[in-house]
């Protein structure tokens, strides 16, 4: 549970980085790549608890958990991967709307136990 809560913490940060490139239109630096390393290294952890729990025997109530654990690890990597020849505040604005969304998924993984 600690690290999900520090996973849904980091997506946060990132979207608040997204949300001040946008503002300001500049490209990404270097917070914004160590923003994404920590976002990816706290939720692949997480996906590692939840693969041990898997296999020894606790099943997700729903098997949508499996697909919001993928979407929360790949939605602002491909959001920063479709937009990466684009300019600064569109890049910054996919990264904001990714990173959002993501915390959306995040949340709901919280609701599905």
């Amino acid at each position: 549970m600690t690290l999900a809560l520090a996973s849904l913490a980091a997506m946060v940060a990132v979207a608040g980085e997204g949300a001040v490139r946008l503002v300001r239109a500049r490209p990404p630096g270097r917070m914004a790549s160590v923003g994404l390393g920590v976002v990816v290294v706290l939720l692949g952890m997480t996906a590692a608890g939840g693969l041990a729990l898997l296999v020894g025997g606790q099943r997700p109530k729903e098997l949508l958990h499996l697909v919001y654990t993928v979407l929360a690890l790949g939605l602002v990597p491909l959001a920063d991967a479709l937009t990466a020849r684009a300019n600064p505040r569109r890049r910054a604005l996919a990264r904001l709307l990714g990173a959002l969304v993501a915390v959306v998924v995040i949340v709901r993984l919280f609701a599905t136990g």
